[in-house]
């Protein structure tokens, strides 16, 4: 089983930096449970733009996030 680690997220709002742009750090095993806990529901890894809503870095990384978006409802 995977050990949590920490992660930094930055939360999108319209494929814009909500909050100013800044990360958070947020625990969790997976950049994607982390992008769940602090945004609150189900993101995916594929969307458009417009629909992007947290920005990952795994711990160490400075560079490069992951990207989380939310499905079209």
């Amino acid at each position: 089983m995977a050990r949590p680690r920490t992660h930094r997220v930055c939360l999108m709002k319209d494929g814009k930096p909500a909050d100013g742009g800044s990360y958070q750090e947020v625990t969790a095993t997976t950049e994607k449970e982390a992008a769940e806990k602090l945004y609150g529901g189900v993101l995916f890894k594929q969307g458009p733009i417009e629909r992007l809503r947290a920005m990952v870095l795994s711990s160490g990384a400075t560079e490069n996030p992951t990207l989380f978006y939310e499905r079209f409802r």
